[in-house]
């Protein structure tokens, strides 16, 4: 993640209400290298309005008890700032639980669609390329992983996209259920209009290089295990001219189940000593 960063001017700072000393243990621990900022009391989140007042509801939910260290709690989320310090960006999660992972934080908020970390799969074809792959080959609970997908579609060709009327094949990505698994839906960049000479229908279509990525959230306890994730991407490319069948391909990554790393949490006092 560092090269892409550093390549596109992006600098990274973390913000935590744990103290220095804490941040300095864990940045060593871990490896970490860019700045992680202690907002120890959480000053600045509060008036950020980053705080969530529903933390023990959402414990609850999950089937945990109260405990007096998880109040005060920030939304896990990511601002985005430009270089004349606006915030061009926001994304956050309601459960404080839900992190992504780092090289889907790149796609969604700058773009940067990074190698495959892992298994890849490309199919080529004259008129459609597909290239698709998990931006992480493992995951923890409640870790949101994204399957990236390129389509690059050949000169004179475009594949339909949503809305399209019946008899057509849009451009599509769907993953098989697994048990603890939430998916999203998938994001492509906005279609253009299209009509052919003749026909009164008005379609809408991709071309070029399109990249899309839908979310999977593993949610099921620690002990899941390791899985195989069954995608289907299915489209249909055209020209002006002629329209080729339906295509649908069935793709395969493993993932590989990791364990939780501990984060250490300050004691209470601590955080009440410091107007938390």
């Amino acid at each position: 993640m560092e090269p892409a960063l550093s390549g596109n001017n992006v600098a990274v700072f973390a913000i935590s209400y744990d103290s220095v000393e804490i941040l300095a243990r864990f940045a060593e621990t871990h490896g970490i290298a860019f700045p992680l900022l202690s907002d120890q009391g959480s000053h600045v989140m509060r008036r950020l309005g980053l705080l969530n007042p529903r933390v023990q509801e959402d414990h609850a939910a999950y089937g945990i008890g109260p405990n007096p260290r998880h109040v005060d709690l920030p939304y896990p989320g990511v601002f985005l700032v430009d270089e004349q310090g606006v915030v061009a960006v926001k994304r956050f999660h309601e459960s404080y639980r839900e992190r992504d992972a780092g090289a889907g934080l790149l796609a969604s908020t700058l773009g940067l669609f990074s190698p495959a970390p892992g298994p890849e799969v490309a199919v080529p074809d004259d008129a459609v390329h597909v290239r698709a792959w998990l931006d992480s080959p493992t995951y923890c609970m409640f870790q949101r992983l994204h399957l990236n997908v390129e389509i690059v579609v050949g000169d004179g060709f475009h594949v339909y996209a949503e809305p399209i009327s019946d008899g057509y094949t849009p451009l599509s990505v769907d993953v098989a259920p697994i048990q603890g698994m939430e998916r999203g839906a998938i994001r492509w960049p906005a279609p253009r209009s299209f009509t052919i000479d003749g026909l009164q229908e008005e379609f809408w279509v991709h071309e070029g290089t399109i990249r899309g990525s839908l979310p999977l959230t593993f949610t099921a306890a620690p002990g899941a295990g390791d899985h195989l994730l069954h995608a289907t991407v299915a489209y249909q490319a055209c020209s002006r001219v002629a329209c080729l069948p339906p295509s649908a391909l069935h793709l395969k990554f493993p993932v590989k189940e990791v364990a939780l790393v501990d984060r250490e949490l300050p004691a209470r006092t601590e955080k009440t000593e410091a107007g938390g």
